[in-house]
């Protein structure tokens, strides 16, 4: 399992973080070696950092890349899915909304429910069926969320 620890580093009078050695060291950064700070952005243009917070990595090494280029792996904890009800040997489909993430069971819809001609439509268009699936699934969800149930 993974852990975020906190340090505290010092601002110096010439608004320098100081960070601990040993720290450093444990991170393979030397020093006098370039390092990179990464944060959010405010937005596309605006660079603003709003979150204040940054990250700081060895200048020349990209982890972002480094896990894409492997397969990354998502786990969940059983009870989680367990808690859930959801299999856990199931496929599961991800949708990622306004501030949350859905994790649901794959399930295809019944096809007496989607008329051939709306699948005919979106196939024409490029939207696979298990999209189509998991769109209908997520708006049934939500209309029991939005009445209570």
């Amino acid at each position: 399992m993974v852990q975020l620890v906190e340090i505290t580093g010092v601002l110096n009078e010439k608004g320098c973080i100081e960070i601990p050695a040993v720290l450093l060291a444990q991170t393979g950064i030397h020093t006098g070696e370039e390092v990179n700070l990464i944060y959010l952005a405010a937005g596309e243009k605006d660079y603003r950092n709003e979150s204040r917070e940054f990250m700081l990595r060895r200048a020349g090494e990209n982890p972002l890349e480094e896990l894409q280029r492997g397969e990354t792996e998502l786990k969940l904890p059983p009870q989680l899915l367990a808690d859930a009800n959801i299999p856990l040997d199931a496929d599961l489909d991800i949708v990622c909304l306004d501030r949350k993430i859905v994790i649901l069971p794959t399930e295809d819809v019944e096809s007496e429910q989607v008329p051939v001609e709306l699948l005919d439509i979106c196939a024409e268009l490029g939207i696979p069926r298990e999209k189509v699936n998991i769109v209908l699934r997520m708006t049934e969800e939500g209309s029991d969320e939005k009445a209570g149930v």
